[in-house]
């Protein structure tokens, strides 16, 4: 796999995470902040609309959706519509953190 793509593999996760997780797997930390920025930036600006369009409609999918998509800036926004909302984005965003980092080792190995 190319240093690109790569450094994509890891972009729905906080930028600290996903740096650290570019570079185990042999991506480009740069290019993966990159990444996560753009990823969260959209999914802030439009995960809102995408959704309305979607069967979610419990508080906990609507979190959980808005954080896995778009990380801290999804889970902002998701608090801006609703405490509740926000404070599960919130704590999916930590617990996706953590799981990503234990795996990197992992799907080092499988890649490599």
């Amino acid at each position: 796999m190319t240093p690109y793509r790569l450094s994509l593999l890891p972009r729905s996760i906080s930028t600290p995470f996903a740096m650290l997780i570019s570079g185990e797997i042999g991506g480009t930390p740069e290019l993966t902040a990159l990444f996560v920025i753009l990823t969260g930036i959209f999914g802030a600006s439009f995960g809102q609309l995408v959704l309305y369009w979607l069967p979610l409609k419990s508080k906990m999918s609507l979190g959980a959706s808005f954080c896995l998509a778009a990380h801290v800036a999804g889970s902002s926004k998701a608090y801006e519509l609703d405490t509740e909302v926000g404070t599960i984005a919130a704590l999916v965003m930590v617990l996706t953190g953590i799981f990503n980092v234990l795996l990197a080792p992992l799907l080092e190995i499988v890649l490599t």
